[in-house]
């Protein structure tokens, strides 16, 4: 997964945005598997949406380096029942 491209750094992420508004990459069949793939991406420095493989995430190709570098260098591995992708609920008292 990697975070969100920041609203107000141009070429960074939110590395500390909540893992439910991070974007899902790609999945593995094992943590050790992901964690070679995010080990590969970021030694090259290469933006983690040349891991799709379904095109979805063409919408975040801005042809950016500095910021795929930023993407690859906080992307993470993040097991699929991860209670931190459900995000947080509130509730408002009246």
């Amino acid at each position: 997964m990697m975070p969100p491209d920041s609203a107000k750094i141009p070429h960074d992420v939110e590395a500390e945005a909540p893992l439910s508004r991070w974007v899902y990459v790609a999945s593995y069949d094992s943590e050790d598997h992901c964690e070679k793939a995010l080990t590969n991406i970021q030694n090259s420095e290469q933006d983690p949406i040349t891991l799709d493989k379904t095109g979805r995430l063409k919408r975040y190709d801005r042809n950016d380096a500095a910021l795929g570098k930023a993407r690859a260098l906080n992307a993470g591995c993040v097991a699929s029942d991860d209670i931190r992708l459900k995000g947080v609920r509130t509730t408002k008292s009246k």
